[in-house]
């Protein structure tokens, strides 16, 4: 995977192999208040890597939507055919265009920016950006894995010092019941 537990802002989970080794000289409540809060921060940084999983999704095809576009206008360039489209505004919104010639295309960038690039610009610009978003998407699911790895394994560790407790219990309420 490659991944580790700094590069999502996490501890790493650390297995309790021998919990009466591990409890030792510790206090039960503040112990499983550590692993829980682990768990939490693990879930946060889930959610937050499938947050950036769902965003990546989306761009992606409006990317490859501009490629096509763009593609078009290169092919289009040469030829001196007038091209008669239908381009999106905003959402549900169209206007009818005639295109001949096109030199230039306005890319929207995000956060409200659009600049003008010369077509064979535009086209390295998007396919880096295409490549960009493949390898981002590819990222967020070793993180993923990462993550999912990492709340199992505190979610076991939890269960163990629980289970640890319950049994210390109980043997210390069998000693009470044969020291009477």
């Amino acid at each position: 995977m490659g991944k580790s537990a700094a590069d999502l802002g996490v501890p790493e989970a650390e297995f309790i192999e021998d919990v009466d080794a591990y409890m030792a000289g510790k206090d039960l409540e503040s112990t499983m208040k550590m692993l829980q809060d682990r768990y939490q921060q693990y879930k946060l940084a889930e959610s937050r890597v499938q947050q950036m999983r769902v965003r990546l999704s989306q761009k992606m095809p409006d990317i490859k939507k501009g490629i096509e576009m763009v593609s078009l206008l290169v092919d289009k360039e040469d030829s001196g055919d007038e091209l008669k489209l239908d381009f999106e505004l905003s959402d549900n919104i169209y206007a009818k265009a005639r295109v001949k010639n096109a030199k230039t295309v306005n890319l929207w960038l995000g956060a409200n920016v659009m600049l003008e690039y010369e077509i064979g610009e535009a086209q390295e610009l998007l396919k880096k950006n295409l490549e960009n978003c493949k390898q981002s998407l590819e990222s967020t699911k070793e993180d993923m894995l990462f993550l999912r790895d990492q709340i199992t394994i505190t979610e076991v560790s939890i269960a163990r010092v629980y289970n640890w407790d319950v049994k210390r219990r109980r043997d210390a309420k069998a000693n009470q019941t044969e020291d009477v």
